[in-house]
């Protein structure tokens, strides 16, 4: 026997779509989450967190929107969403056979990994590349680093390394500037050497092409939406992110976009939170009329 429908399926159990998820069952709504991986998304891999009043680490956090979802009524699931499609209702179905129905949608699937776009970056994954600076700062202790990318997470992830990495420099196409102790360099990153692991980058800077010896590169420039599962007719913009109008509806009157899988967003975990707030304001009102 098929589960009956859902009011609400929320692809990603990150900030925006856990906020969403349990924002929608506090309204009385029967709401299902589901991710390919544990609930809490990026938060996961994130350190002390400087967005709040009170401090939380990321795992923290993840814990504590777990927390209220379950408590609000969410049923969270697990799987990787691969087909997305709709008639009367939405059928939501992933690799591991899973096929649920909804009578709306909600995609909160955040960003994929990033990508410096060279030839022999599959190489060094592992071996010098890294995504995640709270998991991996520690293999790096006393080493000079490089983080590419700026702003959003981004900095979330500099945090983590400051203290730990001999040195830090920050590599970005937009000129920043921030954390002390960081060095930043306008520029990117366009060659990769090393025989036994990484052991430094070439950068592009100012027209001309200079050298950089680092142990490792943390990887959060070109982060494409995770929006693979998405009907082809769902609007996107040039970078592949999902439009959507001001209260997150999509080109699909029943389908919904938050956190940063949308286009406009900032990648700030305050903006992804609020962002789920108001989808789940949406999504309640449309139920409301339809």
């Amino acid at each position: 026997m098929e589960p009956l429908p859902y009011d609400v399926i929320v692809i990603g159990a990150g900030p925006a779509g856990l906020t969403v998820a349990t924002e929608a069952a506090r309204a009385g709504l029967r709401a299902y989450c589901v991710d390919k991986l544990a609930p809490g998304g990026a938060l996961i891999n994130l350190g002390d967190l400087h967005d709040f009043d009170e401090m939380f680490t990321g795992p923290d956090m993840a814990s504590r929107l777990t927390d209220d979802a379950t408590v609000a009524g969410v049923d969270i699931g697990f799987g990787e969403v691969t087909a997305l499609s709709a008639s009367d209702l939405w059928t939501v179905e992933t690799a591991e056979g899973d096929k649920r129905t909804a009578r709306t949608v909600v995609l909160a699937t955040g960003l994929n990994k990033g990508r410096l776009g060279l030839p022999n970056e599959d190489d060094y994954e592992g071996r010098g590349i890294s995504h995640c600076a709270h998991c991996d700062a520690p293999l790096f202790a006393g080493l000079p680093v490089i983080v590419a990318g700026a702003g959003g997470w981004t900095d979330h992830e500099t945090k983590e390394l400051v203290g730990v990495a001999s040195e830090i420099t920050v590599i970005d196409s937009a000129a920043s500037t921030g954390l002390a102790d960081v060095n930043y360099v306008q520029g990117r990153i366009v060659g990769l050497e090393g025989s036994d692991g990484l052991q430094s980058v070439t950068v592009e800077t100012g027209g001309q092409q200079k050298t950089i010896p680092t142990s490792a590169v943390f990887v959060y420039v070109d982060q494409r939406p995770a929006a693979e599962c998405l009907p082809a007719s769902v609007a996107r913009d040039a970078s592949g992110h999902v439009v959507i109008d001001a209260e997150g509806r999509t080109s699909i009157p029943t389908l919904f976009a938050a956190g940063d899988v949308r286009a406009g967003a900032r990648y700030y975990l305050s903006d992804a939170i609020a962002d789920g707030q108001r989808v789940a304001q949406s999504v309640v009102a449309t139920l409301k009329t339809s």
